[in-house]
């Protein structure tokens, strides 16, 4: 009896010591541009990281690609309760982990690529429990900003253009007639020099497609950067970029 009493103790023991085998769990990673669709391929994809959120342990690294989704399901139509607003072709990144107890992970998010200056960064936390699937939809993060592009070009007497090519942050575009409409954006160029402000100038929008642009005289030789920007004080989207100029009036 002694025996086996050792022996069942001996196995509980064992068995309690032994962790349970990790099962393999897919996570579908998605990212949104605010007030617009999905980002993704078209400019440049999203880096994804994984992460233990107590532990900080990377468990999962990848790329967001793919497609915008489909404009009437996103922006034309009103979207219903559980709704699916993906497909297979929309942008999307399939990680495949292998954890064998709940976890909560971050996911942090950083793009897009293609447009280093309008980088953006979001994260989240979640459970995630082994096997147990998030797919479809999966997790999505709705990431703000409008992806700028600006540059000047300076002329005789001290004139200087502005220009800036912009669009969602997901490169869905603004055009007059269009779903995003310039009219509900501000764009402006803030002139600075030797890191102070020496003059703002507001861009109109000259089209066709995302393009606004401005003229100045500058009546002072010197080094300038411009900060150029555009708002949408009812969404929060703000993008912003700098370009370097020099005026030489001798």
């Amino acid at each position: 009896m002694r025996i086996l009493s050792l022996t069942f103790l001996f196995s509980l023991c064992l068995s309690l010591s032994v962790p349970a085998s990790a099962e393999e769990t897919q996570i579908m990673i998605r990212a949104k541009a605010a007030d617009a669709k999905y980002i993704g391929t078209s400019v440049g994809g999203i880096r994804v990281t994984i992460e233990d959120a107590e532990t900080g342990e990377i468990v999962n690294q990848g790329w967001i690609n793919g497609g915008t989704g489909d404009t009437d399901t996103l922006i034309k139509n009103p979207i219903k309760r559980g709704q699916t607003l993906t497909t297979n072709k929309t942008a999307g990144y399939l990680a495949t982990i292998d954890i064998n107890t709940p976890r909560l992970l971050r996911f942090k998010l950083i793009g897009p690529y293609g447009y280093r200056q309008s980088l953006q960064e979001a994260s989240v936390t979640s459970w995630v429990i082994p096997g147990k699937h998030l797919l479809g939809d999966g997790i999505t993060l709705t990431m703000p900003g409008f992806i700028v592009d600006a540059w000047t070009q300076v002329l005789e007497g001290g004139k200087v253009e502005f220009y800036t090519k912009a669009s969602l942050l997901c490169g869905c575009p603004i055009t007059k007639d269009g779903l995003w409409q310039p009219d509900n954006y501000e764009a402006k160029a803030i002139i600075m020099r030797d890191d102070k402000k020496v003059d703002e100038v507001a861009l109109d929008f000259t089209g066709p497609i995302g393009l606004f642009s401005a003229k100045t005289v500058i009546n002072t030789s010197g080094h300038y950067k411009a900060i150029v920007y555009l708002i949408d004080q009812t969404t929060g989207n703000v993008g912003v970029d700098r370009t370097m100029f020099e005026v030489n009036l001798d």
